[in-house]
Formats: structure tokens, C-alpha cells, sequence
């Protein structure tokens, strides 16, 4: 019987080491229970997943010169390339691109917001709300206060190399007038 456990002991320990090697069967499962919202993503995690998800369709200068001017909040463009993957899908079914998870664009919005730039406060949460089309996993993150999303408070101070940042230090102030 003792002999029973040791052996049990010993395959539940070799799992348990095999889900965490990068490239094992383990690993891919931690990787999917990740992509499905089970287990959280680091900040690390999430940065990489963003940069691995992001380049696969376009350059990443592409996102990092992104402007608040130029269109909506990134949690917005986020939920737009779930929207345009779903599209790309229809059209071209032969060429295989995955559609972000709920759990992964959550992370990659963060990301983005944490390295380019957070635009939400400058918009009406209504327009937001419209914008999101009922997507309820960014709906939540954008009910969420900044200060507790993880990984966005995690990579908070950072910045994507080449991020575009304005300028406005040549600009003066209007004086008072006495």
C-alpha cells in the first residue's frame, strides 16, 4: 500500500512540474486556462501576449504611434479587432487567424492602456458603453477603476518604445489678465 502512494506521489509530482515547463502538454493547458479567464495573467504574461497577439496582423509602430486624437480609447480598438477578426474569418476562412478571447483582450487592452496611453477619462462612459457593443468582458474592465486593474497598474510608468507622446511644453499658458 505505502508503495501504492509513494508511486502516486511521485506521478502527481511529475504533472504538477510538467504543467509548468514552457512547451509541455502542462504548459499548454496553463496557456489555454489563461487564454479562457481561469488563471490571470502577469503583467509580463500580458505585455508579451500583446505584442505576440498585436504583430501578427500589423507592425507594433503601428500601435505605438496610436494618438488619442487619432480615434477612440484602446479598450475600444481592442473590442474592434475582435469585431474585424470575426470579419477577416468570413472572408478569408483558409487563412487562420485566432480570435482574441475575452481573457486575452482584457489583458492586451490593459497593456496598451499602461504603455500608450489610458483615453477613457476623455470620453463619455455612455459613448463607451455604445462602442463596446455589449461586450461584456471589456464592459467589466471598463467599470473597473483604473487603480484596480493589475496589470495595468503593474506596467503603470512604463512605455512601448516609439510611443507617440505629445508635447506641450512650448505652449504657453493663457496669462491672467489683472
Amino acid at each position: 500500500m505505502r508503495r501504492i502512494l509513494i508511486i502516486i506521489g511521485i506521478i502527481i509530482i511529475i504533472g504538477i512540474l510538467a504543467a509548468f515547463v514552457p512547451g509541455s502538454y502542462g504548459g499548454k493547458i496553463i496557456e489555454k486556462a489563461k487564454s479562457l479567464g481561469y488563471i490571470e495573467y502577469s503583467s509580463q504574461e500580458a505585455e508579451q501576449l500583446a505584442v505576440m497577439r498585436c504583430s501578427r496582423c500589423h507592425e507594433l509602430d503601428k500601435v505605438t504611434k496610436y494618438c488619442f486624437r487619432c480615434g477612440p480609447p484602446l479598450i475600444v480598438v481592442v473590442h474592434n479587432m475582435k469585431a474585424f477578426v470575426t470579419l477577416w474569418e468570413k472572408k478569408f476562412p483558409e487563412q487562420k487567424i485566432f480570435q482574441l478571447t475575452d481573457a486575452e483582450a482584457v489583458a492586451i487592452a490593459q497593456v496598451w492602456n499602461a504603455l500608450i496611453g489610458n483615453w477613457e477619462d476623455g470620453w463619455n462612459k455612455t459613448d463607451l458603453i455604445k462602442l463596446l457593443e455589449n461586450d461584456t468582458a471589456l464592459l467589466k474592465l471598463l467599470d473597473t477603476p483604473v487603480e484596480k486593474r493589475k496589470i495595468e497598474a503593474a506596467l503603470r510608468g512604463k512605455s512601448a518604445p516609439g510611443t507617440y507622446k505629445e508635447v506641450f511644453d512650448d505652449i504657453q499658458k493663457p496669462q491672467k489678465k489683472e
